[in-house]
């Protein structure tokens, strides 16, 4: 498998960034998962978007979801059949009112403990700790195992979610003296620390707010695994 950052923000873009938004390659499938602002124009620039095997959205927040309203324009001009979405049930989404009545996508309502197959990989969702409906994903193919966590605070669910992963993205917003347990987000250390608990090959910190240093953000998770690495807009991974 290969992962490619499309986005990796939240909530909002830095400076030409771009929020949640990333696209795994595995075997011949191309998955995209979350699509927050800015993203769409990233994945263009890799793959047509209606192209895509599928779409897996943690959540319906907008950092992790508006670029799926301008995902049906493009489809609607380009696509010869609809793109698969799967996510959680958000009610109170604005987002989740529009897909539903979209000809360009179909939604599968998925929630915790589902299996599903998408293309080439078997993809399970975990419950998250978030203000809203939210998922982790945790996809396997080609003998590996990928994990993404979404959106999430600390929850019994993560380390059976993360245990013995290839490659981890994780949520790690917030630094250590700004973490608190009524916080929609882990830390950078927690995800390190979760990693190293869960036996996991590789890591990447992912969803960071422009406004915090992210040096003390790799200080503090490179104080606990010293390969923890933070999300780069562009960057590649192989798993």
């Amino acid at each position: 498998m290969r992962l490619t950052i499309l986005g990796m923000n939240g909530p909002y873009p830095a400076p030409g960034g771009a929020t949640s938004g990333y696209l795994l390659a595995a075997g011949e499938s191309r998955i995209a998962l979350d699509m927050g602002c800015g993203t769409l124009s990233r994945l263009t620039a890799l793959t047509p978007p209606e192209e895509l095997t599928a779409l897996l959205l943690s959540h319906w927040h907008f950092d992790h979801s508006s670029d799926v309203l301008l995902l049906i324009y493009r489809l609607a001009a380009c696509a010869k059949a609809p793109l698969h979405v799967y996510a959680p049930v958000d009610e109170s989404s604005p987002v989740r009112k529009i897909v539903q009545g979209c000809t360009e996508l179909v939604l599968h309502d998925i929630a915790p403990g589902d299996t599903f197959q998408v293309g080439d990989a078997q993809v399970t969702a975990f419950a998250a700790r978030h203000p809203v409906p939210a998922v982790m994903y945790r996809v396997q193919a080609e003998s590996k195992t990928f994990c993404y966590t979404g959106d999430t605070n600390t929850t019994e669910t993560l380390l059976p979610f993360a245990m013995g992963a290839d490659f981890l993205l994780a949520d790690g917003l917030f630094t250590e003296a700004a973490w608190t347990e009524g916080k929609p987000h882990l830390s950078a250390a927690q995800v390190a620390q979760l990693a190293k608990d869960a036996g996991v090959g590789k890591f990447v910190i992912t969803h960071l707010n422009p406004t915090v240093d992210p040096q003390t953000l790799l200080k503090e998770a490179r104080a606990i695994r010293i390969d923890a690495q933070l999300a780069a807009c562009g960057n590649t991974y192989e798993i």
